[in-house]
């Protein structure tokens, strides 16, 4: 009797390696095919992509280019041309992800003059562009929109500005800043 006892443990042990090895945690998918044939399982992917949004106006890293003219001859005699320390134009990228049937808008403050309350009205700034962004007049508004970017991708070009040199102002520099934003849903 004691060799049909070990046996019948040594069975039931068998058996439960086997239902512990077909029902176990230990893979997510499994199957086991005897006598030939094949055995095939599935794994899954995903990859999650949130809306991202870069902008860049002007030159890369943490400076904030600054476009400035002096005037020559009183005003009325035509616009004069601005430019930076390195030339009349700046680098323009507007790059991003954004879900399905979505764009990117691109907006200008430019609400408070130069030179603050009384001064230079961001009005008298005319913006030409190239590449993926159309020339504008600065507003004057708070969310002036400059582009509408037909959803994902990389739109690139550049900026130059022009001083209309329309009207008089006191003698003095006038410094006054314009916030872009780069926006999607």
């Amino acid at each position: 009797m004691g060799k049909k006892k070990g046996n019948f443990f040594m069975g039931l042990l068998a058996l439960s390696l086997v239902l512990g090895l077909l029902s176990g945690p230990a893979w997510a998918a499994s199957k086991l095919t005897t006598g030939g044939g094949s055995a095939s399982v599935d794994l899954q992917f995903q990859i999650n992509i949130p809306t991202i949004l870069y902008l860049q106006v002007g030159s890369t890293g943490a400076t904030v280019d600054t476009f400035a003219c002096t005037l020559s001859d009183i005003p009325g005699t035509g616009a004069v041309t601005m430019s930076t320390g390195s030339g009349n134009t700046v680098t323009v990228r507007a790059a991003g992800l954004v879900p399905a049937g979505h764009n990117m808008v691109l907006t200008a403050n430019s609400s408070t003059p130069m030179g603050g309350a009384g001064g230079i009205p961001f009005d008298q700034i005319t913006c030409a562009a190239t590449g993926s962004f159309t020339g504008y007049t600065f507003n004057n508004g708070a969310a002036q929109v400059l582009n509408t970017l037909g959803g994902s991708g990389d739109y690139n070009g550049t900026y130059a500005f022009t001083y209309a040199n329309a009207n008089y102002y006191p003698t003095g520099t006038y410094n006054g800043t314009v916030t872009y934003t780069l926006a999607a849903p």
